[in-house]
């Protein structure tokens, strides 16, 4: 390096000497904080990288898993998806065993006002139930009044109806005979095509299931007496007493309807693909 460069290199350097005393404290001072920082920023995530770890393994197919389990279970017992209950609640209810202690638990859920509201408004402005609404408004009037048993067959009717307006259309394409085809089948059959769908197979699964359980048929040769649950054939066809409905019967009807509701995107759904068939051909 010639003698110009070593002067031009030296005058880039400030000798610690000419730095003032006072600005050579606050630059020692600012070191110990960057270091402390640093100290405390490394134990932080080191305290952290346990939760982390967690949170990266969680695998969102197995919650989902889990909760279309819990949901299943439910509709085994006669209650579909209660829709202003939260995942973790459905799943902590579904543990619940006993049959009476379950349906007291939702007896109770919807003696909260807010709550028997929410469901009653969701049905009747619903817009799959307006050629239903005044039956459905005497429903809910009787069921208010403890007049209950004139309440069950209705909701039995209107859900039947509603259950085959969702599914009917989409069936179509599995139709090779002219059997007649029941209900429970046909959300059987169309469940395939659902379940990689991760939102809506929850309430399809919970649905499906609770056709299983509360529309199975009657099979009245085969069976002498009643079932545990409520049964559509049993009450419909006459083969079952008014004696033996309770309240919570017709709440799980209700509860019902407005689950089976919000399947209504097998419609939605279903016209788009109408769409994209009629534009492909």
């Amino acid at each position: 390096m010639n003698e110009d460069n070593q002067k031009k290199s030296n005058s880039r350097y400030i000798p610690v000497s000419n730095i003032p005393t006072n600005l050579l404290e606050q630059l020692k001072q600012g070191q110990e904080i960057t270091r402390h920082f640093v100290e405390q920023y490394s134990q932080i995530v080191e305290s952290l990288a346990p939760f982390l770890e967690t949170i990266r393994n969680i695998d969102l197919g197995e919650v989902e898993q889990s909760q279309k389990e819990a949901v299943e279970v439910l509709a085994q017992k006669g209650w579909t998806i209660p829709m202003n209950m939260t995942p973790s609640d459905i799943i902590e209810i579904s543990k619940i065993q006993d049959q009476n202690e379950l349906d007291l638990m939702f007896q109770e859920f919807y003696k909260i006002e807010k709550e028997y509201n929410s469901i009653k408004s969701a049905i009747l402005e619903h817009k799959l139930t307006q050629e239903w609404k005044e039956l459905l408004i005497q429903c809910f009037d009787n069921y208010e009044r403890e007049s209950y048993l004139i309440v069950i067959p209705n909701l039995f009717i209107i859900i039947e109806n509603l259950a085959n307006i969702l599914i009917s259309p989409r069936y179509q394409k599995y139709i090779n005979s002219k059997r007649r085809i029941s209900l429970r089948a046909k959300f059987k059959e169309v469940q395939q095509e659902i379940k990689n769908l991760s939102t809506y197979i929850i309430f399809y699964a919970s649905v499906s299931e609770f056709l299983n359980s509360v529309f199975k048929a009657g099979n009245f040769d085969k069976y002498q007496s009643r079932f545990s649950l409520i049964n559509r054939d049993w009450v419909l066809h006459g083969r079952d007493y008014p004696s033996n409905w309770r309240q919570v019967d017709a709440l799980r009807l209700f509860n019902a309807l407005h689950t089976i509701i919000e399947l209504d995107f097998l419609l939605e759904d279903l016209e788009k693909e109408v769409h994209v068939d009629e534009l492909v051909n």
